[in-house]
């Protein structure tokens, strides 16, 4: 017995070390997680693109599974070979999660986005002030204009705040930039041209910031995955462009082996939703739409009903009564109080996007993909340019898009133009696969859904 007790005692002994061990290496691992990702600058003011960001986070993720693997793999086969590349993919994941969450809470406060100062009092510097009011997602927040001798123009409009408070504001002039080493504190001077630079480049690197930016603007060419190569004094920008976007048959089979689970996992909340529309105003629960697909072609875009099966009389009659709604109707083509929608069920469908589930089948048929700009109705798309129009046809529509998990709603058409414009030349797998996970956060924030 006292023998059976000791073998019993040592075996727990040394099962506990092995855990204690484990643990250990775990902490050593999310450590180094947490200590590459600060070397990539992720947890830095959020001065790099959300995409570029979503790259490196990538890079770490790999970093990590790669070094956890080497720390297991000499004992031999075991189950936390299987477990870190699990841990690295939740951290990849979760970690856009919150970022997008953060953003939708936070994308417009003092604490999300970088204090910067613009060189220039002209109609460039004053443009890009506009810009960066604007959309924190830039991740900068300009608090004045540095007026350097080079620089020229007078400060002669209001600059408006961000949008959520309509509130006019003029961003103050600091004056040289001697004068603003003085007394000035921000971590990004931008310089919006390049012949706005001092005629003297050492100044702007005695003002002490953490960035310098020197904005350009590459008009049409593709932005996403740029490159800098630098020799002999000369700086060249690198274009990658299309070449790394995935062939169409690699871009099917990940719509198919992605749609059919999930088409799968959704079929009951699909049922429940219908039922709910039944019961709230009789009629078929599904509908199909008529869209614009890739190469002009028509498709039949499977949608759960929101609205009343009268709902085109009703917005006639709406918009007939009020020259206002009907002018924001014709420029984003959606209404905060729209008056075609279904009570209840049919609003939480709509902010929440779940009326479009049935349309995981329509990327199974082929008919659209999981990603590319979303299928317009022809009284939409007819509101765009011949150009833009031509250019949304060489790809498929998509069942999610940038526009969708940037600003939805609340973009107008010249948004909505500039978002699928920037897809279309800059599509990746980099790029799909950050669309699709910064999807579910986006549609939990429900940021301009209507």
């Amino acid at each position: 017995m006292a023998i059976v007790g000791v073998a019993v005692l040592v075996e727990v002994a040394r099962s506990t070390d092995q855990i204690v061990r484990m643990q250990m290496q775990f902490c050593i691992l999310l450590l180094l997680l947490l200590g590459v990702n600060g070397a990539l600058g992720l947890y830095r003011s959020n001065i790099v693109s959300p995409m570029e960001r979503f790259r490196l986070r990538a890079m770490a993720m790999l970093l990590f599974v790669f070094t956890g693997e080497l720390m297991w793999i000499r004992g031999g086969p075991s189950i936390e070979l299987a477990i870190v590349p699990l841990v690295g993919v939740v951290a990849l994941v979760f970690g856009l999660w919150v970022e997008h969450l953060i953003h939708a809470r936070l994308g417009g406060a003092d604490v999300y986005c970088a204090p910067a100062v613009i060189v220039g009092t002209g109609a460039k510097s004053r443009a890009l002030a506009r810009l960066l009011l604007t959309h924190a997602a830039c991740g900068l927040r300009p608090i004045g204009f540095i007026n350097d001798s080079s620089c020229s123009g007078d400060l002669d409009e209001p600059l408006p705040q961000h949008e959520a408070n309509g509130a006019g504001v003029t961003l103050p002039v600091f004056g040289t930039i001697d004068e603003w080493r003085a007394g000035g504190s921000a971590e990004v001077v931008v310089v919006p041209d390049r012949e706005l630079l001092p005629q003297n480049p050492a100044d702007l690197y005695r003002l002490d910031v953490r960035h310098l930016l020197l904005i350009t603007s590459l008009g049409e060419f593709p932005t996403f995955g740029l490159h800098i190569r630098n020799a002999d004094g000369f700086v060249a920008v690198e274009l990658s462009g299309n070449t790394h976007y995935p062939r169409e048959e690699l871009k099917r089979g990940i719509d198919l082996a992605v749609a059919v689970p999930l088409l799968i996992l959704a079929a009951p909340i699909i049922g429940m939703l219908a039922l709910a529309i039944k019961l709230t105003d009789h009629g078929p629960a599904f509908y199909g739409q008529w869209r614009v697909g890739r190469n002009g072609k028509p498709i039949r875009v499977l949608k759960l009903r929101t609205m009343y099966r009268d709902a085109e009389g009703r917005l006639e009659r709406v918009l007939a009564s009020n020259p206002d709604l009907r002018e924001h109707w014709q420029r984003y083509f959606k209404l905060a109080k729209d008056p075609r929608i279904l009570p209840h069920v049919g609003s939480l469908m709509r902010r929440t996007s779940l009326d479009e589930l049935p349309q995981l089948w329509n990327v199974i048929r082929g008919d659209m993909s999981l990603v590319g700009p979303r299928p317009f109705p022809t009284y939409h798309l007819d509101a765009f340019d011949l150009e833009f129009r031509e250019l949304r046809a060489t790809v498929p529509p998509g069942l999610t898009g940038l526009w969708q998990i940037s600003s939805r709603s609340n973009g107008d058409l010249d948004v909505q133009r500039a978002a699928d414009c920037f897809y279309i030349k800059n599509r990746s797998l980099w790029l799909d696969l950050y669309i699709l996970i910064a999807t579910l956060p986006a549609v939990i924030a429900a940021q301009g859904a209507k």
